[in-house]
């Protein structure tokens, strides 16, 4: 794919990690978000917010990556935030009915008529 280079950035305090989305997430961000998620986690904050306001694409294996990181969230018991979902993203989230996962930053989109 081209276009904007994915990049990821950490902003981690005492129980909120904040991660902030650039660019196009494909297969090849997905090692990199991989890495900084598994860093998040790893110090065991109370709430992680995804800011997606700078993504603009999100392909299957970026969401894939998203969905990862919820299910693991949930599982260890932190709060795990959407925030600024842009349209192509909150188009892939709704498409793929994982929407009300990331319900709280994820705009609703208008029905579409035929």
């Amino acid at each position: 794919m081209t276009g904007p280079v994915f990049q990821v950035s950490t902003a981690i305090d005492a129980n909120v990690a904040g991660l902030r989305l650039v660019g196009a997430l494909d297969l090849d961000g997905t090692a990199q978000l991989l890495a900084a998620v598994a860093d998040c986690f790893a110090r065991r904050p109370d709430r992680i917010v995804l800011d997606l306001w700078g993504l603009r694409f999100c392909d299957c294996a970026g969401l894939n990556v998203l969905l990862e990181a919820k299910a693991t969230a949930d599982k260890i018991g932190t709060e795990l935030r959407v925030e600024g979902a842009r349209t192509q993203v909150a188009r892939l989230f709704a498409l793929t009915g994982v929407d009300e996962l990331f319900a709280s930053g994820v705009p609703r989109l208008p029905r579409r008529t035929l």
